[in-house]
C-alpha cells in the first residue's frame, strides 16, 4: 500500500478526468460511482471528535470551465495559461495550456477529501521557456459544497498578491460526494 502511495505521489499532476460534457463526473467505476483516485482514507488518532465539520472524507469532483479577463503577463505574444488546484500542497493537479485572456478548459478534476480539508486551492500562472509568471490565485471554502453536494456554476476571483485587487475570475462548477462508514469505493 506504501508504494501505491509513494508512487501516486510522483504521478500527482495528472489530470484524472478530462470532460468536455456538461457533467461533472463522466467516468464511472464497477459499482456505478464516479472514479477518484484515493492516496490514502486513513486519518490520524488526533482528530478531534467534536469538529464533525471538518471530518468529512469523500470526492471532490472540481468542473475547470473557463478563465477570464486574466492579465496577459507576456512581453510579446499571448498568454498562455494553465490552473493549479489542489486541497493539500503535496498533491496538485493541473489543467492543459489554454491560448489567451479569456481560456476555455472544459476540464474535470476529483480530488478524495480528507478530514481536515475544508478549502480548494487554485493558481492560475502563464506558462514560459524560461520561468513561469503567477497570474492570481484563490482560496475557495467547500462549506457550501459540503452542506449542498453541489455548487455553481460559479466565478471565483483571482487575488493579487496582497489580495487588493484581481487578474481575472475562474469559472468553476463543484460536486461532493460524502464517504459513509467504512465503504473503501
Amino acid at each position: 500500500m506504501k508504494f501505491v502511495t509513494i508512487a501516486a505521489m510522483f504521478l500527482a499532476p495528472i489530470t484524472l478526468a478530462v470532460s468536455a460534457a456538461p457533467t461533472l463526473a463522466d467516468e464511472y467505476n464497477t459499482n456505478g460511482r464516479p472514479s477518484c483516485l484515493h492516496l490514502s482514507s486513513e486519518t490520524t488518532n488526533n482528530e478531534d471528535p467534536s469538529t464533525a465539520a471538518s471530518l468529512r472524507k469523500g470526492q471532490l469532483y472540481v468542473k475547470l470551465n473557463s478563465a477570464k479577463n486574466l492579465s496577459n503577463k507576456d512581453w510579446f505574444g499571448k498568454s498562455d495559461p494553465f490552473v493549479e488546484m489542489w486541497l493539500e500542497k503535496d498533491y496538485k493537479q493541473r489543467s492543459k495550456d489554454a491560448k489567451g485572456q479569456n481560456p476555455v478548459y472544459n476540464q474535470t478534476f476529483c480530488f478524495y477529501v480528507r478530514a481536515g480539508q475544508d478549502k480548494l486551492y487554485a493558481k492560475v500562472v502563464d506558462k514560459d521557456t524560461l520561468n513561469n509568471d503567477k497570474i492570481g490565485d484563490t482560496s475557495i471554502p467547500l462549506s457550501g459544497v459540503f452542506v449542498n453536494g453541489k455548487e455553481g456554476p460559479k466565478n471565483y476571483d483571482l487575488t493579487k498578491w496582497l489580495g487588493l485587487s484581481t487578474n481575472g475570475q475562474l469559472n468553476m462548477d463543484m460536486q461532493y460526494t460524502e464517504d459513509y462508514g467504512n465503504n473503501n469505493n
